[in-house]
């Protein structure tokens, strides 16, 4: 009897220890069990699908439209806006501002003269320009190499037939020919004065003073006169009164 219940024992022993060394590991068991997509209300329906294929769907409650017609601007004075690509004027449309001018550094030729004041080339003067009455303080020889190399931003100081001085700026240079330059003026403000046009050998020109003076000037062969407008008039020459004239036109 006491054998059988040994026997009984070690039979249950044995039992619970290939129970124990044979049960599967629950998070072995976990990992290894392919995760189950339950069936929900969502499915896609196709038929339902094919139907409204050309349905649009409603806006969700919290669409925010964003707008591309803002626009942008650029306070900076010297931005310039890019040109237009292959004609298209949409690439000005956002963004782009053209300054109304652009300053030019200024390069202030010190020591450098436009012209000399001549009084013993008077009587030439008068000779070749056809002209009996001309005041001798007036009678200029121009620099004509330093007009040629002169380039936007540079500076002179013109000296009048009075002692009064002028500082001007060159805003524009138009080459229109091999033989036909002319050189726009402006003031120290920025502001357009006047311009001096080179024909070949004949050079003119008109400006205004910020005195409001108006000078007008003429050489022939880098040799002639500037002076006022007033003393032009007050000369009962003809041929002056018909340069004062046409000097005037270069103003407008």
């Amino acid at each position: 009897m006491k054998r059988v219940i040994q026997y009984t024992g070690l039979a249950l022993i044995i039992g619970l220890l290939c129970v124990f060394l044979f049960k599967p590991d629950k998070a072995a068991e976990e990992m290894h069990t392919p995760e189950r997509v339950k069936e929900t209300s969502h499915t896609i329906n196709a038929k339902k699908l094919a139907k409204n294929f050309d349905e649009v769907a409603e806006e969700p409650k919290n669409f925010k439209t964003l707008s591309i017609e803002e626009e942008i601007t650029i306070d900076d004075p010297s931005y310039v806006a890019e040109e237009d690509l292959e004609g298209n004027p949409q690439l000005n449309r956002y963004g782009h501002q053209v300054a109304a001018t652009i300053d030019t550094p200024i390069n202030l030729l010190t020591g450098e003269d436009l012209w000399l004041y001549r009084p013993n080339l008077l009587d030439k003067v008068k000779q070749e320009q056809g002209i009996a009455m001309l005041p001798i303080e007036s009678i200029v020889e121009i620099n004509d190499e330093l007009l040629s190399d002169l380039t936007i931003g540079d500076s002179l100081v013109f000296t009048m037939p009075n002692g009064g001085e002028q500082q001007i700026i060159v805003s524009k240079i138009n080459t229109i020919s091999d033989k036909v330059t002319s050189w726009d003026l402006q003031n120290t403000q920025r502001q357009d004065i006047g311009k001096i046009t080179q024909i070949s050998n004949l050079t003119e020109g008109s400006f205004i003073t910020d005195n409001k003076d108006e000078y007008h000037l003429r050489t022939v062969n880098n040799k002639g006169w500037i002076t006022s407008k007033s003393q032009l008039m007050s000369n009962n020459d003809n041929a002056v009164k018909r340069n004062s004239e046409a000097f005037s036109e270069l103003l407008k």
